[in-house]
């Protein structure tokens, strides 16, 4: 919400962006995860929905920047507020 509240203000957003695509995806990826392993077997066959889902979660770590680059950009924004002396 913080992401979509700077854009609407027209101030830079890239780091809350950044963070909040890094948790959604990583949420994701550990929630789908678990429902495979609930399924055994069967959630890895096409007849389960839960591949599908696997592989849906999976691509968003990989689609429009990694959670490495995401990383990346929070800790750049860290280090300059930091080096600011912000704490907000």
């Amino acid at each position: 919400m913080q992401a979509a509240w700077l854009l609407d203000q027209g101030q830079p957003n890239g780091a809350a962006a950044s963070i909040a695509k890094v948790f959604a995806t990583e949420h994701a990826n550990r929630c789908v995860a678990e429902c495979v392993q609930v399924h055994g077997g069967m959630g890895f066959s096409n007849a389960c929905v839960a591949s599908r889902l696997y592989r849906d979660a999976r691509i968003t770590t990989i689609f429009e920047g990694t959670s490495e680059i995401n990383r990346l950009i929070i800790a750049r924004d860290l280090f300059a507020r930091f080096a600011r002396g912000v704490s907000d």
